[in-house]
Order: C-alpha cells, then sequence, then structure tokens
C-alpha cells in the first residue's frame, strides 16, 4: 500500500510539472506573437476591407479581438491571478 502512494504522488508531481511547462509555453509564444499579429493584422485590413471608412473600424475591432485574445490566454494559462 505505501508503494502506491509513493507512486501516485510521483505521477502527481510528474503531471503537475508538465501542466507548468504547458502553460508557461503558451503564454510566453502568445506574448512573441502578440506584436506581429498587431502589425500583420492591420496591414491586411488595410489591404483587404473596402470601402475606406470600413478599413478604420475592421483595424479597431482587430485590435479589440487580440486583447479579449491574450485575456484568455491568461486566464487559461492563469496569469491573471498573479498579476493582481
Amino acid at each position: 500500500m505505501q508503494h502506491n502512494n509513493i507512486f501516485i504522488r510521483f505521477i502527481r508531481s510528474l503531471l503537475n510539472i508538465a501542466s507548468k511547462i504547458i502553460t508557461f509555453t503558451i503564454h510566453h509564444a502568445f506574448e512573441a506573437l502578440i506584436g506581429p499579429l498587431i502589425v500583420i493584422g492591420s496591414i491586411l485590413c488595410i489591404m483587404f476591407i473596402e470601402p475606406w471608412p470600413v478599413k478604420f473600424v475592421s483595424i479597431g475591432v482587430w485590435l479589440v479581438f487580440l486583447y479579449f485574445l491574450s485575456k484568455v490566454i491568461d486566464k487559461i494559462t492563469g496569469r491573471d491571478k498573479r498579476d493582481n
């Protein structure tokens, strides 16, 4: 019985480490991509959306989408609780 308990604690610690590594990777990968996403998304909005007033609205919608996406990524990775 004692060996079973040690094995279960070992597996739990491995799963805890793996979840921390995955959340760290997701959070920092998104942080690295946010700059290019802002630039490329804005350029694509200017290139493909017509007429001119709608281009500015679409850029605003793109930036709001990225803001909420970053909040969702923070909530998934648990970073929102650490920053408060």
